[in-house]
Order: structure tokens, then sequence, then C-alpha cells
């Protein structure tokens, strides 16, 4: 399992656009391919946005954590 690599503003942010992508794609008439495929973007922004974890971040070594939290990965890639 990856270790932390979603600093806390980030987070909040992934979570409020999922939970707002998912609202506009439940209140669609029909839900066709595209709603279907908001859907599972806003799922994956919001679980990434709970468990502070990126997998794609993690392909790319990217790191947002804050450098006084303690529970993310420390690494040689300077935070954002």
């Amino acid at each position: 399992m990856i270790e932390k690599n979603i600093g806390n503003i980030e987070r909040i942010f992934r979570v409020l656009f999922g939970v707002i992508l998912a609202a506009w794609a439940a209140i669609q008439p029909d839900l066709n391919g595209i709603e279907w495929f908001v859907l599972v973007i806003s799922l994956m922004l919001v679980l990434n946005g709970v468990f502070s974890r990126c997998y794609f971040w993690y392909i790319l070594d990217i790191n947002t954590c804050s450098k006084k939290d303690k529970n993310c990965i420390e690494n040689e890639t300077p935070c954002l």
C-alpha cells in the first residue's frame, strides 16, 4: 500500500469537487455513458480525498503533503 501523498487542502478540494460532480450526475434525467463516467470520476475523487492517497500522483512521484505532516511519505521530491 502506498503512503499518504495528498495534502489537506488538496483533500478538501477533491472531496468537494467529487461531491459536486456526483450531485450533477444524480440530477440528470437519464444516465448515459457520460454521466456514468462522471460518477466513476467523482467516486475516485472522493475516495482519494478520504484516504489521502492518489495512485496517479504516486506514479508521477508527486507529494502535496505538508513537510510538518508525519503521516506522509518523506522523499526527495519537493512539496507543492
